[in-house]
């Protein structure tokens, strides 16, 4: 079994049971355009869903998400994690800064995430946290 993790060129040759012979040139093409789901809104009011603002991600995708950061509207930094997981809402955000829970308003996000591939790539955006 053969599982290129990225765009490979392969020979393959193949023998029959009368020894007749074959080969033929085979390129697999690596999709490495995979992303990283972020939701554009959420609602850490307890109601018990949409609590967490974290990565989403297929399993097996991704190796680590290496630096995780929010931002508020005047660029200062309300949220900073490392070394996470995707899929994981305990990781995530809950609106909160210096303990306080923040009021209804728009976040900027900044994710470096490493695939399983050894590259990373680094995605942003903006939440919309609503109540």
């Amino acid at each position: 079994t053969v599982t290129p993790m990225m765009t490979m060129n392969y020979n393959v040759q193949v023998t029959d049971e009368n020894g007749c012979i074959a080969d033929d040139d085979l390129t697999i093409f690596v999709n490495q355009n995979v992303d990283l789901f972020m939701p554009n809104v959420f609602s850490p009011n307890g109601d018990g869903r949409n609590q967490f603002f974290f990565p989403h991600a297929v399993e097996g995708v991704i190796q680590n998400v290496s630096s995780f950061k929010i931002f508020n509207r005047w660029g200062d930094l309300v949220f900073e994690t490392s070394d996470i997981m995707p899929n994981d809402p305990e990781a995530g955000w809950e609106g909160t800064f210096n303990g306080k829970t923040l009021s209804p308003q728009v976040f900027v996000y900044m994710i470096e995430a490493e695939f399983i591939n050894g590259n990373t790539k680094v995605f942003s955006g903006d939440v919309t946290l609503i109540k």
